[in-house]
């Protein structure tokens, strides 16, 4: 038999000992499965890449740094990222509650929401778009804009290619 009288396999192995290492090594596999990756890595060419950041609320100091457009360098300012190409500019909104209890959009008083398009140079790969540093540019995303003018964080509404 492989199974002796007091439970082990071949006179040597608990059989909860085997089910415990069969258990760890199931578990190792899976990580590295997930960790290398394997097909759904694949690169294409570098492309530019155009994405529309919203940046809420703030100031008209902020609008004039913004709108000075420039260079959009990563978060040490080392190495160009893309370029801003354009900024539209309305009036900042926030809901506010009546006194009759609706909610009604309502202008915030010298503050200013700003939909700032940027181009940068990037990849396309299967899980993504990413720009020259090899920073996610994915929608919903937030997104830190740093220039020689400005630093200022918004969220990525929209992506496209060129």
């Amino acid at each position: 038999m492989i199974i002796d009288k007091s439970g082990k396999l071949f006179g040597k192995i608990n059989i909860i000992d085997l089910a415990v290492i069969l258990a760890v090594i199931a578990v190792i596999a899976g990580i590295a499965v997930r960790f290398t990756g394997g097909a759904g890595k694949l690169v294409t060419e570098s492309t530019k890449i155009e994405y529309k950041v919203c940046v809420e609320g703030v100031r008209k100091y902020t609008v004039d740094a913004l709108q000075m457009q420039g260079a959009v360098t990563n978060k040490k300012f080392t190495a160009e990222v893309g370029k801003i190409t354009n900024v539209e500019v309305s009036p900042a909104k926030h809901r506010s509650v009546t006194a009759d209890g609706k909610v009604v959009m309502a202008d915030m008083p010298e503050r200013y929401d700003c939909l700032v398009t940027i181009e940068a140079d990037g990849k396309e790969t299967s899980g993504g778009y990413f720009d020259s540093d090899n920073n996610e540019i994915s929608t919903g995303r937030e997104h830190e804009i740093n220039s020689k003018y400005v630093h200022t964080t918004g969220t990525i509404l929209g992506i496209t290619t060129k």
